[in-house]
């Protein structure tokens, strides 16, 4: 097993018996994946869901005609389904062994002195759609990435490290390809929703004790100061939309929700959202 896939494998299997902790965080996930649910007729799919610790699967499946979950971790989504007791359900389904970047393999290859020229940082922004799309029933009527984006771009960091010369670029293009994947997978009118972790408390202290009410100036002060993981400043994110040609052809609305507070281990994140509608009547 490469490194990357065993870093992803350790986290969930660190992380499983968190349940508790992480009720917050899924009632307001769990909120998010039911708005404009129809029973019985929408698919939702949920990108990166691993220990599903942040997804109220009883619900989400009342709420949706079918769910999808999707994750490299064949464990965590086996163990996810029978803790929540619908591991018989017929309409969740489980796609275990998806690589969500397409490049996995390739970046647990790299070093601190691989060159990565044009061609490779192409296929970063090319390769999860490519890979991913075919292998999943799409379009789905809501697609979710559920705090994915931080551990994909810590696959840069963990492979070139922050002193390589096209660290930036390596992150600019797994972001690119990540949120380009949300978008192909939903269908034209639907709605895709990027949930991310932006910095935690070990950074940022003043997350522990601040009133949810403050959480949206805290934001902005991150911001401002640069303060965040990397790749997920939600100033760039929202650019993007924008700014990439791709992205700016297929969706036609986004809107910025209020952050929240995540509860892993010892530490408090501070999460925020972009949910986004991929304009209708696209042919593919």
């Amino acid at each position: 097993m490469n490194r990357s896939k065993g870093r992803h494998l350790e986290f969930n299997a660190g992380s499983r018996g968190q349940w508790d902790g992480f009720a917050d965080h899924r009632a307001r996930v769990t909120r998010l994946l039911e708005t404009g649910a129809r029973p019985g007729e929408s698919r939702l799919c949920v990108l990166g869901a691993g220990n599903c610790n942040d997804l109220d699967l009883p619900t989400l499946l009342k709420a949706h005609g079918e769910v999808y979950l999707v994750d490299l971790d064949q464990e965590a989504l086996t163990q996810a389904a029978e803790r929540q007791g619908v591991a018989d359900h017929p309409s969740l389904h489980r796609r275990d062994g998806i690589d969500l970047t397409g490049m996995i393999d390739v970046l647990a290859t790299w070093s601190a002195t691989t060159a990565i020229g044009p061609r490779e940082l192409a296929c970063l922004v090319d390769e999860p759609a490519r890979r991913v799309v075919s292998t999943l029933p799409a379009p789905f009527d809501l697609v979710a990435s559920t705090c994915l984006l931080s551990p994909l771009v810590g696959n840069a960091f963990h492979s070139v490290g922050e002193a390589h010369p096209q660290f930036m670029a390596i992150v600019q293009a797994i972001r690119a390809g990540h949120l380009r994947l949300l978008t192909q997978l939903t269908a034209p009118g639907g709605t895709a929703l990027l949930i991310t972790d932006v910095v935690s408390s070990e950074i940022v202290p003043a997350l522990v004790a601040l009133p949810d009410a403050a959480l949206p100036e805290l934001l902005n002060q991150i911001v401002r100061e640069r303060n965040y993981f990397h790749g997920v400043n939600p100033e760039i994110l929202w650019s993007l939309f924008e700014d990439d040609p791709f992205l700016r052809v297929l969706v036609t609305e986004r809107e910025s929700l209020t952050p929240w507070r995540w509860k892993l281990h010892a530490r408090l994140y501070l999460v925020w959202a972009i949910r986004f509608k991929v304009a209708s009547g696209l042919i593919r």
